[in-house]
């Protein structure tokens, strides 16, 4: 599937107009003129910007705004395509009761193993991964992450 430039920069355009809005109900930081929404902000406008871009310099325009590849013909390809939506939708919606470490791991060995890697890769995979990702944020970025089912074993 392919999105023409100019659908693509009215998407990036939406997009960075809701993160500019989102940011204005932020709290102010208490005797700072820099806060929490600062780089929220620039983000959404630096969306905002290219979006527009995207929209005026888009030269195929007569292309239509969306065209199918082969691959939309394919049972399977749409299947997997679908797996992905629903499991970030069913991940976002566990993790806070399940937890960053359970949810992340079956998370992402489901998705490797139906995308074709084979389970004695991708289990031991999924977990590394998560490991990672849980040390990054976690100690790296001071990011708080749910434990959820394993909170009696949180460090």
């Amino acid at each position: 599937m392919q999105l023409s430039d100019r659908l693509s920069g009215v998407l990036a355009l939406c997009l960075g107009l809701a993160v500019v809005l989102m940011t204005r109900t932020f709290p102010p930081m208490p005797g700072q003129s820099i806060g929490p929404a600062l780089f929220p902000s620039l983000a959404g406008a630096g969306l905002i910007a290219f979006g527009a871009w995207m929209v005026v310099a888009d030269r195929a325009a007569s292309g239509g705004w969306l065209r199918f590849d082969d691959w939309v013909r394919r049972p399977r390809m749409i299947a997997n395509f679908a797996l992905a939506i629903v499991a970030l939708i069913v991940y976002a919606l566990i993790l806070p009761a399940v937890g960053f470490f359970v949810t992340s791991a079956v998370f992402l060995a489901t998705l490797m193993i139906t995308f074709g890697a084979p389970p004695r890769r991708a289990l031991p995979l999924a977990v590394v991964v998560t490991l990672a990702i849980h040390y990054a944020f976690y100690s790296l970025l001071r990011v708080p992450l749910p434990w959820g089912l394993l909170e009696a074993v949180a460090w």
